[in-house]
């Protein structure tokens, strides 16, 4: 037993949320660091020692008593600040991801140059902005969405709260400037050209994630120890890509080895850039997701180019950064993996840790990966 002192509704929300603090001091009765003890007077209530210990086997399944939407007690936690308004308004324990517990690697591979790039800021305040680019003919587009994007997205954010809104509004504008910037300095040259999927995440008060994208680098997220697409791979097999691609007059052509291109060129019905194919139905409307992040199951989102799918499946990935200990050592072992497993492309990932974060690292199905499948065929 450890007792606490409340004083009003919104505080005892607050003392609720140390309930399910790791901190060793709330352990021993003592209220976690983190809370305003101004705001902890005058009355007193009396929580059982055992509704703060969550998963005590760390093996991410729910045991009767154990409430599971909360953060929990795990040996492979985060030290995540919590962010203590929202945590009041949503009654239950919000923490904040910081930059800087973000993990991300970009290998070269086999390729000439590493034409991937990515990107993490915090746009304003309690809102972070994560995308991934991977270009293809030369890496201009990818580096002209990495710096603009942004810039049409504050705008855009200005005008409405709908994240949804901003993201779509943004991938068309920033299209629709590079196609003209290349017209006007870049016409005729290898460049006119160029394109780059983008895969890029807005979470706003660490609860709200809203994904879009072009093309085909992929957003996955563990919930429950499990891979969740929040993607599609906007590829020429699409019966519904197919279809607008052939009434825009194009054709699906199938390469020497056997991969569908649209006009025999383009490996992707969508995309930022690639001019000269937008008469043909590769358009740059993003494909949007929203979902509320609920961080006692969720404990990783990842975004990667298709330098990692292409030779690792959703789940193959999800497990290999569920064994490590930090997203920074998630990341790097990842793209090696993938260069391992016969990758010849550019390997980029970003790993960006929920509240979960190693909730499920002695989960059964860890690192059920076999080799020869991940080295001679595609992944689903």
């Amino acid at each position: 037993m450890f007792i606490v002192r409340v004083q009003s509704a919104s505080s005892q929300r607050l003392v609720a949320a140390c309930k399910f603090c790791r901190n060793e001091s709330a352990r021993k009765g003592v209220l976690a660091p983190w809370a305003d003890k101004g705001q902890t007077r005058h009355l007193q209530t009396t929580i059982p020692r055992s509704s703060i210990l969550s998963d005590p086997e760390n093996k991410g399944q729910q045991q009767r008593g154990v409430n599971f939407d909360t953060l929990g007690s795990w040996n492979n936690r985060l030290a995540l600040p919590i962010l203590v308004e929202q945590s009041i308004k949503k009654g239950k324990l919000i923490p904040k991801i910081p930059l800087e517990e973000v993990g991300t690697a970009s290998f070269i591979g086999r390729r000439k140059a590493n034409e991937d790039r990515m990107v993490i800021k915090e746009l304003k305040e309690n809102l972070l902005y994560i995308g991934i680019f991977d270009g293809h003919g030369s890496s201009f587009a990818a580096d002209y969405v990495m710096e603009y994007l942004e810039h049409h997205m504050t705008y855009w954010l200005s005008q409405t709260k709908n994240l949804r809104t901003v993201l779509h509004k943004s991938f068309i504008d920033v299209n629709n400037v590079m196609t003209r910037h290349l017209a006007h300095y870049f016409i005729g040259s290898e460049i006119f050209g160029t394109g780059t999927t983008a895969t890029v995440c807005l979470i706003h008060d660490s609860s709200e994630l809203v994904v879009a994208h072009v093309g085909d680098s992929r957003a996955v997220l563990c919930r429950k120890g499990g891979a969740v697409r929040l993607s599609i791979d906007h590829d020429p097999d699409d019966p519904d890509e197919t279809e607008r691609v052939t009434k825009h007059g194009g054709r699906i052509i199938q390469n020497s080895q056997g991969n569908s291109q649209v006009n025999g060129r383009l490996g992707m019905t969508r995309s930022i850039g690639d001019t000269e194919l937008k008469a043909y139905g590769v358009i740059a409307q993003p494909h949007l997701k929203s979902l509320e992040i609920k961080h006692g199951y969720d404990a990783f989102l990842m975004l990667a180019t298709d330098g990692l799918s292409f030779v690792l499946s959703d789940d193959e990935m999800v497990n290999i950064i569920s064994s490590c200990q930090t997203p920074t050592e998630a990341a790097t072992l990842l793209a090696d993996q993938a260069l391992h497993f016969g990758s010849e492309d550019n390997c980029s990932v970003i790993v960006v840790p929920f509240g979960a974060w190693g909730k499920y690292i002695a989960a059964s199905n860890s690192l059920q990966y076999r080799f020869g499948r991940n080295l001679f065929s595609k992944r689903d």
